[in-house]
């Protein structure tokens, strides 16, 4: 399933629980089209506060989701960068969490992809334990 499908899907499941990533996919939308990075760390965080009412429904967390399907939308190369870093972070993060074996395993597997979109994106070499940048670490 492509990255676009899986959003789609996510965004099902949060509705049929009584829930919407409609606050989450319009803080993507602003991060997107952001100009100036200095406004980013405040926009990531809201998203990330977001992305936790929403919940796992995917075995993944939509924030990282989200904003790997919207990366190459980003307005320059540093935002897309760090997009894909943060959302890197939040995957890890949610994977970290998990209380089974198999779950875990699910859950891990959004973290290779993204891994390794970054390093064939960004950077061969990009680091499989980058972790995100101090100021926009929960």
């Amino acid at each position: 399933m492509n990255v676009l499908d899986e959003l789609l899907e996510y965004r099902k499941a949060a509705q049929a629980a009584e829930g919407s990533t409609a606050v989450a996919d319009a803080l993507v939308q602003d991060i997107v089209h952001l100009d100036e990075l200095a406004l980013l760390s405040p926009l990531l965080a809201r998203l990330a506060d977001e992305s936790d009412r929403i919940g796992w429904f995917r075995d993944c967390d939509y924030a990282a989701l989200a904003l790997q399907a919207a990366c190459s939308q980003g307005a320059s190369p540093q935002l897309r960068k760090t997009m894909m870093v943060f959302a890197l972070g939040r995957a890890r993060w949610c994977a970290s969490c998990a209380t089974a074996g198999g779950e875990g395993l699910a859950r891990s597997l959004h973290v290779h992809e993204l891994e390794a979109l970054a390093r064939t994106t960004f950077n061969p070499s990009f680091q499989r334990t980058a972790s995100p940048p101090a100021e926009l670490a929960r």
